[in-house]
């Protein structure tokens, strides 16, 4: 594997607020049960087991996505 893990997972997290929701992308392949952790985009979240509704109503957080998109590149 080279220096960026190619391995990568989304999961709806609340702001600190806890109102507002946004899925994240996190390094790894799928969520072990951590109580928190750095996005791809570099923010500390707090996670927790979402819902359906969560992963329904949470945008896609479009700084993640640039930034996996931008590993892709050659």
């Amino acid at each position: 594997m080279t220096a960026t893990q190619t391995y990568h997972y989304w999961l709806p997290v609340p702001d600190r607020t806890g109102y507002r929701w946004t899925r994240h992308a996190f390094r790894g392949n799928r969520w072990d049960g951590r109580t928190a952790e750095i996005s791809v985009c570099n923010i500390q979240c707090a996670m927790a087991q979402p819902s359906e509704l969560d992963w329904f109503q949470a945008p896609i957080c479009q700084e993640c996505t640039d930034i996996l998109l931008d590993e892709q590149t050659p």
